[in-house]
């Protein structure tokens, strides 16, 4: 299982670290705002071109929060 932890959000980046819980093994994803691109410090990411499994759980993630908003604002 990954466990994803926001570290920062500013202005132009977004920063996270994602831990797999079984091995205990720790990624840094960030998110480049202004070209809206994503980045991992894994193998698979800088051999591949497609998102590797730590961006995926990062963007799983911030798209839960999202709904998690909508659905208080609406009162659902």
């Amino acid at each position: 299982m990954l466990i994803v932890k926001e570290d920062y959000d500013e202005l132009r980046n977004k920063a996270f670290t994602v831990v797999n819980s079984e091995t205990k093994k720790k990624h840094s994803i960030i998110f480049r705002k202004d070209k809206n691109e994503w980045s991992c410090d894994c193998t698979w990411n800088s051999l591949k071109e497609s998102y590797c499994s730590h961006i995926k759980a990062v963007i799983k993630n911030e798209d839960s929060k999202k709904v998690k908003k909508l659905i208080k604002k609406l009162g659902i």
